[in-house]
């Protein structure tokens, strides 16, 4: 990392990690999962709570709410900015990625168009409401067969048709690692005329996003994967989709005005990104979700990439000394994401059994991995791996961490001879 910024000293902004659980230190290598939280978001979301804790001002024309309404348009703005949007009034916040698929699956126009295409690695938040909407008979559900733990791009091609409606495809997997190269993805749907709907969830907390420069239709992601709080999400469409499409969740927020006209009741709904917020936001969070990204720009996502690689080759390079691991994914690929899935050809490995001596192996750490299908369905039952070990990494993970859970990896399987 010669000439980068070193960015371990940032694990100030973590707190978690230098507290102990039963007398244990951690040693956190799951933040695919979700990222510890930063120090700094949680103290906007808390000022936030404790010194405004009203509405937005555009239900109430109090002082107090006027200054909720101009924070929280300021977030909306700085969002915008961050990714790249043209236009603030393209974000929609949200809860989270769930919440942003499901809103996608539940508003998006099946009209002439009735077939979605998903990618083989999509995670089950994007697949699932799909999945409800193909069994009600109101789609056609295509899956991209896997190819080298990737979306095979020649095959994807004799999948998409006239009747493609919409394209699913996430630009870092949760299981696989590495990257996907969504770009010709995204121009060979739009020129069958699809739209595209990308889940930046496990891209966007170490990588720059533009989501212009992509011609991104719809993008989403969650905050609480980037050290923001839970309950927070972003959800961009592109401005000119707006009109195409037909919200599914309505509610105080999203009405310009209702009249009674001979006794018949007509609403007037919000326009853009207005109408997809129905009820009271989550100010604090979206707050919050601000600061998160206003440090992981100020640290620079250079040095950020520069970081997790190096963290990465090093962790291929020490795992890659036991025979009977089998690192899943080409190192070079997996340099460009900040995840390692591995199997253990020993049949006496019990991913349960390793997971729990991963908590009891020492008595000063536990290590924090992920074990299983990682809610990534698809991708297990088109690949035919049954289930895998995943070691995930975010700005305080360092080289010490690697070499502590190698150690107890070296003991759990001296364990089984």
């Amino acid at each position: 990392m010669s000439g980068k910024k070193n960015i371990l000293p940032l694990k100030k902004e973590f707190p978690a990690i230098g507290r102990k659980i039963s007398k244990k230190a951690i040693v956190y290598l799951d933040s695919a999962c979700t990222a510890l939280k930063m120090k700094s978001a949680a103290k906007e979301q808390s000022d936030f709570l404790l010194k405004l804790g009203a509405c937005a001002g555009k239900r109430s024309a109090h002082l107090l709410s006027r200054k909720v309404d101009i924070d929280f348009c300021s977030a909306r703005k700085a969002v915008a900015g961050f990714i790249g949007a043209k236009s603030q009034d393209e974000i929609v916040f949200t809860s989270g990625t769930t919440e942003a698929a499901n809103l996608v699956a539940m508003s998006f126009p099946f009209y002439c168009r009735n077939e979605v295409i998903l990618s083989p690695l999509e995670h089950n938040s994007v697949f699932l409401p799909f999945y409800r909407l193909s069994k009600q008979g109101k789609i056609k559900l295509k899956i991209i067969p896997l190819k080298d733990f990737k979306p095979d791009f020649n095959a994807y091609k004799k999948l998409l048709s006239a009747k493609t409606a919409l394209v699913c495809i996430t630009h870092a997997s949760n299981i696989f690692g590495g990257i996907v190269d969504i770009k010709k993805f995204i121009n060979a749907a739009h020129k069958k005329g699809a739209k595209v709907f990308i889940d930046d969830a496990q891209y966007i907390p170490t990588h720059k996003e533009n989501v212009s420069v992509l011609n991104a239709d719809m993008l989403a992601f969650s905050g609480h994967k980037m050290g923001a709080p839970f309950g927070t999400g972003v959800l961009y469409i592109k401005k000119s989709l707006f009109r195409s499409l037909n919200p599914s969740k309505l509610g105080g927020g999203t009405v310009k005005k209702i009249i009674r006209k001979d006794g018949v009741y007509k609403v007037d709904f919000l326009k853009n990104n207005a109408v997809y917020e129905a009820g009271i936001q989550n100010y604090s969070g979206i707050a919050a979700l601000k600061r998160s990204f206003e440090l992981l720009h100020k640290i620079g996502y250079q040095n950020i990439r520069a970081h997790i690689q190096d963290i990465i080759r090093y962790a291929c390079l020490k795992l890659s000394s036991f025979k009977e691991i089998k690192i899943l994914g080409e190192r070079e690929d997996l340099q460009n994401g900040s995840i390692i899935s591995f199997v253990c050809e020993n049949i006496q490995f019990s991913i349960i059994d390793f997971n729990i001596f991963l908590n009891e192996y020492s008595s000063k750490y536990f290590v924090a991995v992920r074990c299983g299908r990682h809610c990534a369905d698809l991708a297990i039952l088109n690949s035919g791996i049954k289930s895998t070990v995943r070691l995930s990494f975010f700005i305080y993970s360092s080289k010490r961490d690697i070499d502590i859970f190698c150690g107890a990896l070296k003991k759990y399987l001296k364990s089984l001879s």
